[in-house]
């Protein structure tokens, strides 16, 4: 009888052990399918707006500054097949004329279409108030006009939503040129991080927005990323750029972004 029990008990241990392993294979079995879906490849429309940053002023490369270079990083991306890109972005451009621009229904075409955009404003805005204030240049004169530029970013988004609810949307950040003249904080250090909490904000408020901060890049010219006007990015002040924007679209999850239509292509079977 002892022995008959004896056996039973290890049946018994035996079966258990079999079901937690089978349970374990078909856990990591679809662990490894979840990691390894691919995504449908497509062409898509890469549509980039704003600026003398967004034009690829200064890039002694010819790469079209970061437009270019994100472009052929997107070629590697799951989803996409191929990119075309739709750069309207023009050398001295502000923000009321970015509104003037996407109202003039001109680029309603490209925004309609458009798989990924990414937009660079507000870096003449802030030099229009330094020319118009440089007798008696004080914070007071940008934080008069800081409320104007929040409403016209406001009316720049709804106007591109307005035309294309879900397309992943990169807010790049303002950036201080004139740091590379003194070392020394001033009120202009403040005025950039607070004119950028602004678009931060702006993106936090649209799920299919990202916000890249890249005020640290340019507050100096010790690595050399300036082009010889002191104003622009060169080569590598664009290759910067590009380095992180992909580090903000790796922390904002580009899958959840783009609600699974890209995706970087790494694989990890690491928790």
């Amino acid at each position: 009888m002892k022995k008959w029990i004896i056996l039973m008990l290890s049946i018994l241990i035996l079966s258990a052990c079999e079901i937690t392993d089978s349970m374990g294979i078909s856990k990591e079995a679809s662990k490894k399918i979840a990691v390894t879906k691919m995504i449908k490849s497509k062409d898509i429309q890469y549509v980039a707006l704003g600026d003398s940053l967004t034009q690829g002023v200064g890039d002694e490369q010819g790469k079209q500054g970061y437009v270019g270079r994100l472009e052929k990083d997107m070629e590697s991306w799951q989803g996409v097949k191929a990119v075309t890109v739709t750069n309207t972005a023009k050398r001295g451009r502000r923000s009321e004329q970015l509104i003037d621009q996407i109202q003039s229904g001109k680029i309603d075409d490209a925004l309609e279409k458009a798989d990924f955009i990414t937009l660079t404003i507000g870096g003449n805005d802030l030099m229009k108030i330094v020319r118009s204030n440089i007798t008696e240049l004080n914070k007071q004169a940008f934080d008069k006009k800081r409320p104007e530029f929040q409403q016209r970013y406001e009316t720049i988004l709804s106007l591109i939503r307005e035309r294309n609810a879900n397309a992943p949307i990169l807010l790049i950040g303002v950036y201080n040129p004139l740091s590379i003249f003194t070392k020394e904080e001033s009120d202009m250090n403040t005025i950039i991080t607070e004119w950028n909490s602004d678009i931060r904000s702006f993106a936090n408020n649209d799920a299919h927005a990202a916000f890249v901060n890249i005020e640290d890049l340019f507050d100096s010219n010790n690595n050399l990323v300036y082009h010889t006007d002191f104003f622009h990015p060169n080569a590598k002040g664009y290759d910067l750029m590009t380095a992180r924007i992909i580090q903000t679209l790796r922390e904002y999850d580009l899958n959840k972004l783009s609600q699974g239509q890209f995706d970087f292509k790494e694989e990890s079977f690491d928790e």
